[in-house]
């Protein structure tokens, strides 16, 4: 008489079978997300009602939460978008129908300073717009805040968003102040902020010894092949649609990558990676051109330090 063979206590049991219901919920016998949402609309818990002890803008339309914030957003894209769009795609040489992806936006000339240019001339364009979009990206941002006090959830999403905000504001504000002008700024535009970029490391000799500068790539893309991995190693398992799913990654994970970091680690792994690469670039770029002029140069202490002497 056969026996049947022994289960392996080191693996999981794939033998479950999917209910009526799993494909949709992802998890059997789960709730559909329609099912479950109503319960997260929580009213209050915003900051601007910490503030004000009342937040008109308190209101969700259709799954999309407003909020004080999400309104301050939105005044941002409008009115930011309209500054763009009118002087790339309705005025100017490239104007639509044209090729408008050449179109740009330039900051105002370098006599102008710090000052703020009147409209119609050099530069107003640039500077609406640069203020409608930080104010746009700043609402998003404490928007994320709210909707976090909301669900009682940590501040990551908003903190990292802030950091990737923390680039634009470097980039169109903290440094040109830095530099005592707007000139400084970056062109506005899909294809000349591209030059603006390539100009830009040449400006300063070589960018490739910018010591910030390698670092922030080599952030990017460690936080990418992190994420890349885990997403893969997610997708692959998801196919069971049962509880056995988070057996499978573990097996994976202890045998092939990443053995004592974790689940949980990965993500915070692959989240301080990110905003490490990015505060790294906001040096990068901070630091050309204020205290830095030449990067090659830069290096120069290396070669004099005590300990070479007689090599």
């Amino acid at each position: 008489m056969s026996r049947a063979k022994a289960k392996d206590p080191r693996f999981p049991d794939f033998s479950f079978t999917v209910v009526e219901g799993a494909r949709a919920t992802r998890v059997p016998g789960g709730r559909t997300i329609e099912e479950i949402e109503p319960e997260y609309k929580i009213k209050g818990r915003t900051t601007f009602s910490a503030i004000f002890r009342y937040d008109p803008f308190d209101f969700w339309v259709g799954p999309f939460y407003v909020g004080f914030w999400g309104f301050v957003s939105v005044i941002g894209i409008i009115f930011g978008s309209y500054f763009y769009i009118n002087e790339t795609i309705l005025k100017g040489p490239y104007s639509f129908p044209q090729n408008f992806f050449a179109g740009r936006i330039d900051p105002p000339p370098a006599e102008l300073g710090l000052g703020f240019a009147a409209p119609g001339e050099p530069g107003f364009a640039w500077q609406m717009t640069v203020l409608f979009a930080t104010i746009a990206f700043f609402g998003w941002m404490m928007r994320q805040v709210d909707i976090s006090m909301k669900l009682d959830m940590g501040y990551h999403v908003p903190i990292a968003f802030g950091v990737a905000v923390s680039a634009w504001t470097v980039l169109q504000i903290i440094r040109p102040i830095a530099l005592g002008m707007w000139h400084e700024g970056f062109v506005l535009g899909v294809m000349p902020h591209l030059d603006w970029v390539s100009n830009f490391g040449y400006r300063y000799n070589n960018f490739f010894y910018n010591p910030f500068h390698a670092i922030g790539i080599t952030g990017l893309f460690a936080s990418t092949w992190l994420l890349a991995c885990h997403g893969s190693l997610i997708l692959s398992a998801a196919q069971y649609r049962g509880p056995e799913g988070g057996d499978i990654e573990n097996v994976f994970f202890r045998d092939v990558q990443y053995y004592s970091v974790g689940e949980a680690g990965v993500h915070r792994l692959g989240y301080i990676f990110a905003i490490g690469g990015i505060l790294s670039a906001d040096l990068c770029i901070l630091l050309s051109g204020w205290p830095v002029q030449d990067w090659v140069s830069f290096w120069n202490f290396w070669n004099n330090l005590p300990f070479w002497s007689g090599v």
